[in-house]
């Protein structure tokens, strides 16, 4: 959308996401979404533009969902390199039993088009490793924003990951809030392989922060979020369980027919 209003200009970035109340798809959810996007900053190579996703509820007052700052750019930088990788464990890593299904075991609840997560590699109370696999989505499937400069369906991960190492490291849920910032370098190819390494910045009884880093085997960086929090809540458990088993009893009533 932003790409759209802005020719000749590329997605690159955004700044100061903030959820305040996500939009739940339960058969109750408004079926209109209002997006405002208004341009806070400019200069000769990029743009900046102010991005707010909200709605109006039943009784006519503005409800706010998403915010966030979107840079464009004229030209997006060289992908870096991640240094420090250990190979060993990219190639030998092998996940516990408690790391081997997070979409079925009340870790995630996320339905077949958001779950990358193929492995756990390495995980301690510093951070994690993952393998991961861009999951292919036919293009009727992928909604009115589907894949395009950005791939939201691969994007979902980098929260992912926070809510695997909170729920291994303290046995509790936990949700998205907010990110001080995300760079994307590279789109991760439907159906590739890639790797999310994930660095604790902060660790408190109700919230957790962490960089993110998705990546290639060789280190080349597709994209980065930097100070990304959760909420943590033990609360989400028995939310999380009762989706997951759901999701997976239909998953396999659809496999047996």
């Amino acid at each position: 959308m932003c790409e759209d209003l802005c020719p000749g200009y590329r997605f690159f970035a955004y700044d100061n996401y903030r959820l305040y109340k996500g939009v739940v798809f339960d058969g109750k959810q408004t079926e209109h979404l209002a997006l405002d996007v208004e341009q806070i900053a400019s200069s000769d190579a990029d743009l900046t533009l102010q991005v707010k996703v909200w709605s109006t509820n039943q009784k006519g007052f503005r409800v706010n969902h998403y915010i966030a700052d979107v840079i464009l750019v004229k030209q997006v930088t060289v992908a870096p390199q991640l240094s420090g990788l250990d190979s060993d464990i990219m190639t030998n890593g092998e996940p516990s039993l408690e790391t081997t299904a997070p979409y079925e075991n009340g870790t995630l609840f996320h339905g077949p088009s958001f779950q990358s997560i193929q492995q756990v590699l390495d995980i301690d109370e510093k951070g994690l490793m993952l393998r991961c696999n861009a999951p292919t989505i036919a293009k009727d499937n992928q909604g009115q924003f589907g894949v395009s400069s950005t791939n939201p369906f691969v994007d979902d991960v980098l929260y992912q990951a926070m809510l695997v190492w909170v729920k291994i490291n303290s046995n509790k849920g936990s949700l998205p809030s907010s990110a001080k910032r995300y760079e994307q370098y590279e789109l991760i190819p439907q159906g590739a392989d890639f790797y999310v390494s994930l660095n604790v910045v902060s660790d408190q009884p109700n919230a957790m922060s962490a960089d993110i880093t998705l990546h290639s085997k060789t280190g080349k960086v597709y994209g980065q979020m930097f100070g990304a929090e959760v909420t943590i809540s033990d609360a989400l458990n028995p939310l999380f369980l009762q989706n997951s088993v759901i999701k997976t009893s239909q998953d396999r009533s659809v496999s047996a027919e």
